[in-house]
């Protein structure tokens, strides 16, 4: 069983982040998916990665980072599997229009760690009180988490907080949605 936080965070939310925790851990990039062995390790995040997962991790507790090989996939696909890795998803928000409105949809941050290293759980520990301290919470409470800086400059500009996946337009879901932003259209 694994254990997560839900966020929703913009690619300079992540980038931030990384540089925040580097005294405490240094930690890598990459994208979980690829076509080879060796993940393609990630300098910084840009904006073209909305809704991509990656995989965070720190060089000292997974120096041998690996991908799977997946058989049955064409052409060859590979991915690093976080049941098996020291290493945490790091599912990204999706910058999206919703009902004409720009939104993000939720993200997370997400690890297992059964059979690891303690220090990997106190390495996802770090991560978690650094985001609970310094990020806001969700203003949509009864989605829960935690919104990134740079994804609150886009929830005060009128972007809406989607659950992780883009919820069709009924007349349930524009009623819970437009509570976000009270009074505009």
């Amino acid at each position: 069983m694994g254990r997560q936080i839900r966020l929703h965070l913009l690619p300079e939310d992540v980038n931030e982040l990384i540089v925040a925790m580097h005294d405490k851990e240094p930690l890598e990039l990459a994208m979980q998916h690829g076509n080879s062995e060796k993940p393609k390790r990630l300098v910084f995040i840009s904006e073209s990665m909305s809704g991509k997962t990656l995989v965070l991790w720190s060089e000292r507790l997974a120096p041998k980072l690996h991908c799977d090989y997946v058989a049955k996939a064409q052409p060859p696909f590979y991915f690093v599997n976080e049941q098996t890795e020291a290493v945490l998803q790091l599912s990204l928000s999706a910058l999206t229009m919703w009902n004409g409105r720009p939104a993000l949809t939720q993200g997370r941050i997400y690890g297992v760690f059964e059979n690891k290293q303690r220090d990997f759980e106190k390495c996802y520990e770090r991560i978690a009180r650094y985001v609970k301290r310094r990020w806001r919470r969700n203003p949509a409470e009864w989605m829960g988490g935690h919104i990134g800086p740079a994804a609150g400059d886009c929830f005060d500009g009128g972007g809406l907080l989607l659950p992780n996946y883009i919820p069709p337009i009924s007349s349930d879901w524009i009623q819970r949605l437009t509570e976000q932003h009270p009074g505009q259209c």
